[in-house]
């Protein structure tokens, strides 16, 4: 137990132990750990220094004004006298040309012939020519006498239209026929095949042997074939009496079935039975004993069936007279089936012949039609040939009234449409009319401005003859001159090369005209320059330094709202373009007892203040605090600001942080 009290004592304090040693292990580093946390600031002891308030800066020399040696022609150039950065005199020859016409001068020529021809157009161009619109006017003088007649007419237009109408139906009809005929001819002459084997008087006697043979067969054939239809109408005529003759057989036959239906025989005993009962009878009356039982039952049947026989004689003798009327009816059906049958024997017979009569026909008509087609076939085109004339004169005939009909149908109208029609070609002549008298106007007037555009061109002509000449003049001028005195900015041409006509040859720079530089400076520096105010020029090594003077303050563009420019003329000796020159501008330096960098005054809605270091004793070492204190600015330049508000060398003035600050804030300073 107490060995357990024990242990936990021990426990309690290793625990107390390690607690005080990690205590102590933060105590001994917070300070390290709390500096890599805080602004890093520079500091340094406001001192004694010098204050310079003049303005410094540096510039290129450029001269006041350029010159620009313009060619205006296109020539190849042969030889370069100077290059760039020589100075030249007035007249120097810069380039020598090649003895060549310029493309210029080609295209002077060309715009001054082409104008020539151009003047020579518009000299031939035509006067105004007004025979078209006159003969317009004239055709429509007409059309209004025609319109005028046209009503006056109308009536007998009316009726010639109709002797017209009648005179092409006649002719569609004409020339219908005619056609149809001459297609006809045609197909047939196309179909002849004359035989030209024979010798004429062989073709005269066999075409003579050949026509009565083959009228011969025709004539046969077409008996035997007459004597056909003929068989073949009595055939058709006794269709009728046939049809009729089988359908009163057939009547009759069904009236007889009817009859016997009606009255049929059933109980009518035949004349062998009554004489079979009537022997019955006198047997039984002959019977030895007789039985008159018996016979009277035997005479009842008799006289039954006697009575029942003559009752059904008169049914039996209709039916008799049926059977005759039908066997008079079936015979003469079967008179007319004979008769029928040998019109189809003989029908038969004759078709029989007429095969025969054909194939004899046929062969007769082989010979006999190439021998038809020999003698027929020139007067055949000569058929043709008369009807293909009538038949153009028809169709002539056709178009020449179908014209006619076309133009009286155009006078065909009412009186009102008359009127209309006059109205409307009153006023197109009327409209014509003026048209006319306005184009005549308008005619003088661009006459006269023909003879000003005459006048212009002649004036063009002559100022590019005059330039033909003056560009003519300058080739035999082979060279390109300074016409001012200077330094060579540009030479742009080397030889061989062609100059672009109306391009710059060469840029010279002015001396006369005295040369400029310029630098920018900040806006608050910008304040403290006036236009006038001379500049010392610096570092300048020769044996009289020239000088420099502000002749303008501009914006910079670059950075408008912080920057300016100075601009300020150069004078003096041995002054050159492209050279650098430093000056100054402004007061000397002065000496003061504060003075601290430029980026350690701050300034805000209250004013302008620094920030010092203040240094305080801890337990575990210095810290440092940031305090603002409120300055003013006595004097300052590019770099530093004379201050007052502070001693030098009291406290350290914070120049930079790496972090904003603000009052009291802690800060660590840089490790050196």
């Amino acid at each position: 137990m107490k060995k357990d009290a024990s242990n936990r004592r021990n426990i309690v304090k290793n625990i107390a132990i390690i607690f005080l040693a990690v205590m102590l292990i933060l105590t001994f580093f917070s300070n390290t750990i709390l500096n890599y946390s805080l602004p890093e600031v520079a500091v340094q002891y406001p001192m004694y220094g010098t204050i310079s308030s003049r303005i410094r800066g540096q510039g290129t020399v450029t001269a006041n004004q350029t010159y620009q040696v313009y060619f205006d022609e296109s020539r190849i150039i042969e030889e370069v006298y100077f290059r760039r950065g020589d100075i030249v005199k007035k007249g120097d020859i810069l380039y020598i040309l090649k003895d060549a016409p310029s493309d210029e001068l080609n295209n002077a020529i060309n715009t001054l012939t082409t104008m020539k021809i151009n003047y020579q157009r518009k000299l031939m161009e035509s006067t105004p020519d007004y025979t078209a619109i006159l003969e317009e006017i004239s055709q429509l003088n007409k059309q209004l006498i025609e319109a005028k007649q046209i009503k006056a007419d109308l009536n007998s237009n009316r009726a010639l239209l109709i002797s017209i109408q009648t005179e092409i139906d006649l002719l569609n009809k004409s020339i219908s026929e005619l056609s149809t005929k001459k297609t006809n001819l045609e197909t047939y002459l196309n179909s002849l095949e004359p035989d030209t084997s024979l010798s004429e008087d062989e073709f005269l006697v066999a075409l003579r042997n050949a026509s009565i043979d083959y009228e011969n067969a025709k004539t046969a054939l077409d008996t035997e074939k007459e004597n056909l239809k003929e068989l073949q109408r009595e055939l058709v005529k006794m269709a009728n009496p046939l049809l009729v003759a089988q359908a009163n057989l057939d009547a009759k036959v069904l009236e007889k079935s009817n009859y016997i239906k009606e009255n049929p025989s059933t109980d009518v005993p035949t004349s062998s039975e009554i004489m079979s009962k009537e022997n019955e009878l006198i047997a039984a009356e002959n019977a030895s004993p007789s039985d008159p039982a018996e016979i009277s039952r035997l005479r009842n049947e008799l006289n039954s069936m006697i009575a029942k026989y003559f009752e059904y004689i008169p049914i039996q003798e209709r039916i008799n007279q049926y059977d005759i009327e039908i066997s008079v009816l079936t015979e003469e059906l079967n008179n007319i089936q004979r008769q029928r049958n040998e019109i189809s024997t003989n029908i038969e017979i004759s078709q029989n012949r007429i095969d025969v009569l054909q194939f004899t026909f046929e062969d007769i008509e082989a010979v006999y039609l190439p021998l038809k087609a020999r003698y027929e076939y020139e007067d055949i085109e000569i058929e043709i040939q008369e009807v293909s004339k009538t038949l153009l004169e028809s169709q002539d005939e056709l178009r020449i009234l179908s014209e006619e009909k076309i133009e009286v149908e155009g006078k065909i109208m009412t009186e009102s449409e008359a009127d209309e029609l006059i109205a409307v070609l009153e006023k197109s002549l009327y409209d014509k009319q003026q048209s006319y008298e306005k184009q005549k106007a308008e005619d003088v007037f661009d006459q006269q401005l023909k003879q000003i555009e005459l006048q212009n061109m002649k004036r063009e002509i002559e100022v590019q003859e005059a330039l033909v000449e003056r560009l003519s003049d300058k080739v035999e001028n082979n060279t390109i001159t300074a016409p001012v005195s200077g330094a060579l900015l540009n030479m742009r041409y080397v030889a061989g090369e062609k100059t672009e006509a109306g391009g710059v040859a060469a840029e010279i720079e002015i001396s006369e005209k005295g040369y400029t530089m310029s630098f920018s400076v900040t806006v608050e520096q910008a304040r403290r320059i006036s236009v006038g105010q001379q500049a010392e020029i610096q570092y300048y090594y020769g044996t009289t330094a020239p000088y420099a003077q502000v002749t303008g303050i501009q914006t910079d563009y670059n950075n408008p709202q912080s920057s300016r420019i100075i601009v300020l003329e150069v004078i003096g000796d041995n002054i050159y373009p492209g050279q650098t020159l430093y000056v100054a501008l402004g007061e000397t330096g002065r000496d003061f007892e504060t003075v601290v960098p430029n980026s350690a005054v701050h300034e805000d809605n209250k004013g302008k203040f620094v920030y010092i270091v203040e240094a305080k004793n801890t337990p575990i070492g210095n810290r440092y605090i940031a305090k603002r204190v409120d300055i003013q600015v006595i004097a300052s330049d590019d770099k530093n600001s004379a201050i007052s508000g502070i001693s030098a060398y009291a406290n350290y003035v914070i120049t930079t942080a790496s972090k904003p600050l603000t009052d009291g804030m802690q800060v660590r300073l840089v490790e050196e």
